[in-house]
């Protein structure tokens, strides 16, 4: 088992289902924003999914060149993956794309023993400043784009981009809080 990185002080995971599309795209979007902001060494970004359909594949092809067509660079090392229940006090920060995958992710973190940390679980579309104040979660989910063409996949992209620039701020703010505490 491979030592924890101590230069890493807060952790990220994102969530879809089968880890192909949304989480590991929203991954890419998110190290990206943060190498840019300069957080880049002290954040951890992960993704998982809610089903094993996928393990153990590589992200999907149109997710692929929808990132790179929005100008990401390749290569985007990825492998699908599960996200057990044994691994929820691991994370700082959970980042769902549905309202499924947030209850997913809340009932894994509510069976972590009081005394374990438990994350802090948001939608990614809550970060996303074009999302209406008043959203509740069923309105905030990100869309499959798994049976759409590629210009779901593209539209995904483009339309996830704008949450990034506010999880920024929120981890900077995060980061901040843990250095007064």
């Amino acid at each position: 088992m491979t030592q924890p990185d101590p230069a890493i002080r807060y952790r990220v995971l994102t969530v879809c289902t089968g880890n192909v599309c949304r989480s590991p795209a929203a991954a890419v979007m998110l190290r990206r924003g943060l190498r840019i902001a300069g957080l880049d060494a002290l954040v951890e970004v992960a993704s998982g999914g809610t089903s094993w359909e996928s393990h153990g594949n590589p992200m999907d092809d149109r997710t692929a060149a929808a990132l790179e067509h929005a100008g990401y660079e390749r290569p985007f090392e990825h492998t699908a993956r599960v996200i057990h229940q044994s691994e929820m006090s691991r994370w700082d920060l959970v980042l769902a794309m549905t309202p499924e995958h947030a209850a997913a992710m809340r009932r894994k973190a509510d069976e972590l023993p009081a005394d374990v940390p438990h994350p802090e679980i948001f939608l990614w579309r809550h970060f996303d400043p074009a999302a209406p104040a008043d959203a509740d979660e069923a309105d905030l989910g990100v869309k499959d784009p798994w049976y759409s063409g590629q210009k779901a996949f593209e539209r995904m992209v483009l339309h996830m981009e704008r949450s990034v620039p506010s999880l920024v701020m929120y981890i900077r703010a995060r980061l901040r809080e843990a250095d007064g505490a």
